[in-house]
């Protein structure tokens, strides 16, 4: 069924029904169902998209089969990951408050959303899930209305508006891994047999398997790279007591027998923050620092930016009570913090001008003056390459993730 048949027989639909919904608030709800821990049935959400339908005959029925095929369509792309809004839901570069005028792509389709959303009992979620809920929220609901936008955006509003839109993918998936995905990362018992079988014999050739098979997990960046993971953690932390964890904890990356395990944890939260997910990174982060406060694989650079853009500040600021000012991810992150908190002041400049002395590269490369090549094994202090080592652990997506930031990262 092309694209264009299913618009058109949905619009005839919408036509048929009490509440009359324009193909943007469909399209913006039927992804928002996405989005629901639970599943709902068709006789569930269609009365509430559509109010009362009045089908009456076999071309009309025809208009619902459309409508099924843009439900299933939605749903894959929950699934791939492919979360954008439709191109017609974009955002003017000169006045954002032109998109935002009623009846438009943008604010129809984020009401659709925010519709959907409503179907979530809150009282059901955890705090991850609560957090990454209204993240989520927020950005809908500024997109929602000029009255809304003004009140969310406030100074640098045209600028603040771009980033909130460039920041709707991230949230948007942030909320469908953890109200769907964040517990469902488990092993099929035939799975766990056949893992079992390759490896807990401990014969020599299967231990070389065992690393050859951790050596290709920690160079997959792929979602997909998570369920050879969770067989490995799985198998470790059969050995790995409680009364072992409470003898250990502090020394884990000393004892040979638990640097792969902390080795894969680290890769974990790598690959759920990369791919948007950061507050599972978080959680997974901060129990490694307890296992490791030294931090010898420096999981608190990761952390910082998870902590910022999940607007964890007081967290973020205890972390770096500790931290080497002569960071460049504790300078970045220090800047961040006191813009928040002061907005363009004397303290957010003494450390933006600390974060320039440092490097001479960040801020050109952060706005897109300065372009990176293909970063190297290796950097010294106040290279391209270390910002380049800064951006693989998210430091754009901070930086992104606060309002004006980069507005006033690049201001003389």
């Amino acid at each position: 069924m092309s694209p264009t048949k299913i618009r058109n027989d949905v619009v005839k639909l919408s036509a048929l029904s009490t509440k009359k919904p324009d193909y943007y608030f469909i399209q913006g709800y039927l992804m928002g169902l996405g989005v629901l821990p639970q599943l709902l049935n068709p006789s569930e959400w269609q009365p509430d998209l559509f109010g009362d339908l009045n089908v009456q005959n076999a071309t009309e029925l025809k208009y619902l089969e459309s409508l099924m095929a843009l439900y299933n369509q939605c749903m894959e792309k929950v699934i791939q990951n492919e979360l954008k809004m439709p191109a017609k839901c974009s955002l003017s570069k000169q006045d954002y408050r032109d998109s935002l005028k009623p009846n438009m792509p943008l604010p129809s389709y984020c009401k659709g959303v925010l519709q959907a959303l409503k179907h979530i009992n809150k009282r059901m979620l955890d705090a991850e899930q609560k957090q990454a809920l209204n993240n989520l929220n927020s950005v809908l609901k500024a997109f929602s209305s000029e009255k809304a936008a003004a009140k969310e955006f406030g100074e640098f509003a045209q600028y603040n508006a771009q980033e909130y839109k460039r920041n709707y993918v991230y949230f948007m998936a942030d909320a469908i891994f953890e109200l769907r995905f964040s517990n469902d990362l488990t092993l099929s018992d035939e799975d766990e047999a056949e893992f079992n079988n390759l490896f807990l014999d401990e014969e020599p050739n299967e231990l070389d398997e065992l690393d050859e098979l951790l050596e290709l997990v920690l160079a997959d960046t792929e979602l997909k790279a998570l369920e050879p993971m969770q067989m490995l953690l799985e198998l470790m932390e059969g050995h790995i007591t409680k009364q072992f964890i409470k003898d250990n904890a502090g020394h884990f990356w000393g004892l040979q027998e638990t640097r792969p395990y902390m080795m894969l944890r680290a890769h974990r939260a790598k690959i759920h923050a990369l791919h948007g997910y950061t507050q599972k990174a978080q959680s997974e982060l901060e129990e490694l620092l307890k296992l490791n406060p030294n931090d010898n694989q420096g999981n608190r650079f990761l952390l910082m930016n998870c902590l910022i853009i999940n607007k964890e500040w007081d967290k973020l600021d205890s972390l770096l009570v500790n931290s080497d000012s002569e960071e460049l991810h504790a300078t970045a992150s220090r800047a961040l913090s006191a813009f928040v908190k002061h907005g363009d002041s004397k303290p957010a400049n003494d450390y933006k001008k600390i974060l320039q002395q440092q490097s001479k590269h960040f801020a050109k490369i952060l706005t897109g003056q300065e372009k990176l090549k293909e970063q190297p094994p290796y950097y010294s202090p106040g290279s391209k390459e270390e910002v380049g080592v800064y951006l693989d652990s998210l430091g754009k997506q901070a930086w992104i993730s606060v309002p004006a930031s980069l507005f006033w990262l690049r201001k003389k």
